[in-house]
């Protein structure tokens, strides 16, 4: 279980997160990400997983699912500390995560987060063109 600090209670951070649309979607997962403002501290985002009734009418089979995803990210944000850089992330669970193996489920996670980092992050290569293109236009 997440502690308490890290959890996504409020329904305005998790409208917040969708209104952005900052989307990475995988077989398994769609994850939405709310980018960490600059003179934020860099502390580990809020996060929040989500499974619709009309992906599984059980609620015992929607938390199981639940349960494993949010173990597979409390084991990737130990290994990865990129994901400090978010403020609130927002995995949505598919049906295809019900079946899934647990290396499915880590990979699954993992590609999510790297994929954002990648697209999205603060370091991500558009930031960089940008700041290259914006040091060139200063030396001209």
């Amino acid at each position: 279980m997440l502690p308490s600090p890290e959890r996504l209670c409020k329904a305005s951070l998790f409208g917040r997160a969708y209104a952005e649309r900052r989307i990475i979607t995988s077989s398994l997962v769609t994850l939405y990400v709310l980018p960490r403002k600059q003179q934020s501290a860099p502390n580990l985002p809020h996060v929040g997983f989500v499974i619709g009734k009309k992906v599984e009418k059980r609620a015992t089979r929607r938390n199981r699912a639940k349960r494993r995803l949010r173990e597979a990210y409390r084991q990737t944000r130990l290994v990865d500390g990129s994901v400090k850089q978010w403020y609130a992330m927002v995995w949505v669970i598919h049906s295809e995560a019900l079946t899934a193996t647990w290396e499915e489920i880590l990979k699954s996670i993992s590609y999510c987060v790297s994929k954002a980092n990648d697209k999205f992050g603060r370091l991500s290569r558009r930031s960089e063109e940008r700041s290259s293109d914006h040091l060139l236009r200063k030396e001209e």
